[in-house]
Protein backbone atom coordinates (compact mmCIF):
# COMPACT_ATOMS: atom_id res chain seq x y z
CA UNK A 1 0.00 0.00 0.00
CA UNK A 2 1.23 3.49 -0.84
CA UNK A 3 2.14 5.74 2.08
CA UNK A 4 0.44 9.06 2.67
CA UNK A 5 3.75 10.89 2.17
CA UNK A 6 4.36 9.26 -1.23
CA UNK A 7 0.79 9.94 -2.32
CA UNK A 8 1.15 13.60 -1.34
CA UNK A 9 4.34 13.95 -3.42
CA UNK A 10 2.62 12.24 -6.35
CA UNK A 11 -0.50 14.41 -6.09
CA UNK A 12 1.52 17.65 -5.96
CA UNK A 13 3.60 16.54 -8.97
CA UNK A 14 0.52 15.66 -11.04
CA UNK A 15 -1.09 18.99 -10.08
CA UNK A 16 1.97 20.90 -11.28
CA UNK A 17 1.97 19.00 -14.58
CA UNK A 18 -1.75 19.58 -15.19
CA UNK A 19 -1.69 23.31 -14.38
CA UNK A 20 1.43 23.87 -16.48
CA UNK A 21 -0.08 21.95 -19.40
CA UNK A 22 -3.25 24.03 -19.18
CA UNK A 23 -1.18 27.22 -19.31
CA UNK A 24 0.70 26.03 -22.40
CA UNK A 25 -2.57 24.88 -23.97
CA UNK A 26 -4.19 28.29 -23.45
CA UNK A 27 -1.21 30.01 -25.07
CA UNK A 28 -1.05 27.67 -28.07
CA UNK A 29 -4.82 27.17 -28.57
CA UNK A 30 -6.72 30.11 -27.06
CA UNK A 31 -10.19 29.18 -25.85
CA UNK A 32 -11.34 32.82 -25.91
CA UNK A 33 -10.14 35.61 -28.17
CA UNK A 34 -8.19 38.47 -26.67
CA UNK A 35 -6.69 38.82 -23.24
CA UNK A 36 -8.86 36.26 -21.44
CA UNK A 37 -6.78 33.31 -22.63
CA UNK A 38 -3.55 35.08 -21.71
CA UNK A 39 -4.97 35.86 -18.27
CA UNK A 40 -6.01 32.23 -17.75
CA UNK A 41 -2.56 31.03 -18.85
CA UNK A 42 -0.87 33.46 -16.47
CA UNK A 43 -3.03 32.38 -13.55
CA UNK A 44 -2.30 28.76 -14.37
CA UNK A 45 1.46 29.36 -14.39
CA UNK A 46 1.27 31.25 -11.09
CA UNK A 47 -0.65 28.37 -9.51
CA UNK A 48 1.89 25.88 -10.87
CA UNK A 49 4.74 27.94 -9.41
CA UNK A 50 2.94 28.11 -6.07
CA UNK A 51 2.49 24.34 -6.13
CA UNK A 52 6.22 23.88 -6.77
CA UNK A 53 7.07 26.01 -3.73
CA UNK A 54 4.46 24.15 -1.70
CA UNK A 55 5.95 20.83 -2.78
CA UNK A 56 9.43 21.95 -1.74
CA UNK A 57 8.15 23.04 1.67
CA UNK A 58 6.24 19.77 2.15
CA UNK A 59 9.32 17.78 1.17
CA UNK A 60 11.45 19.65 3.71
CA UNK A 61 8.86 19.25 6.44
CA UNK A 62 8.10 15.59 5.81
CA UNK A 63 11.75 14.60 5.48
CA UNK A 64 12.23 15.58 9.12
CA UNK A 65 9.59 13.06 10.24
Amino acid sequence: MISLKTFHYFFIGISVIITSYYGFFEISHPSNPGMISNFLAGVSFIIALGLVFYGINVYKKLSQL
